[in-house]
């Protein structure tokens, strides 16, 4: 965890999906890492989590910054999922 400038909490971690979906009827393999960040009461939950969890998380895709156009996703809700 680190603090922004302004004294915000932020939690910066990636989380890796694999899963196959269905597409054009046939079963496709999908596997990625996704980059994420959580900020405040959030950031909070997620650092007290166990390294390589499973967890449902939600939220919204944005720019990682003004320059750099990768996704990077602001989770606003995670689970642990057992």
């Amino acid at each position: 965890m680190r603090f922004s400038p302004a004294g915000v909490a932020l939690v910066e971690f990636t989380i890796a999906h694999r899963s196959e979906q269905k597409e054009a009827n046939v079963l496709r393999k999908v596997d990625y890492v996704l980059h994420a960040i959580a900020a405040e009461e959030m950031a909070q939950k997620i650092a007290q989590l166990p390294a390589k969890c499973t967890v449902k998380a939600t939220g919204f895709l944005a720019k990682a910054s003004r320059t750099d156009s990768a996704l990077v996703l602001h989770v606003q809700n995670i689970e642990l999922i057992e």
